[in-house]
């Protein structure tokens, strides 16, 4: 029902997409939010549509060339 860790490897906009529409609202504030592949265009475009459509301004941090975190707060 709720999540404390969400890690998605979508590579592609409409996985990464779909996976943060259908499991990010379970995760809990304080959890964290990883994407494995930030470095790939159609993740990456996924990820700020997402974050921008439900007006989320998470700060982002690099984890190494690929991939991101942050911290859930609301």
């Amino acid at each position: 029902k709720k999540l404390a860790l969400l890690r998605l490897d979508g590579d592609m906009y409409e996985s990464t997409m779909d996976s943060l529409e259908n499991l990010y609202p379970k995760l809990s504030p304080g959890g964290y939010c990883i994407i494995d592949d930030y470095s790939l265009q159609g993740a990456k475009a996924a990820v700020q549509d997402y974050l921008d459509r439900e007006k989320h301004d998470p700060k982002i941090e690099k984890i190494d060339w690929t991939g991101i975190f942050w911290r859930k707060t609301q």
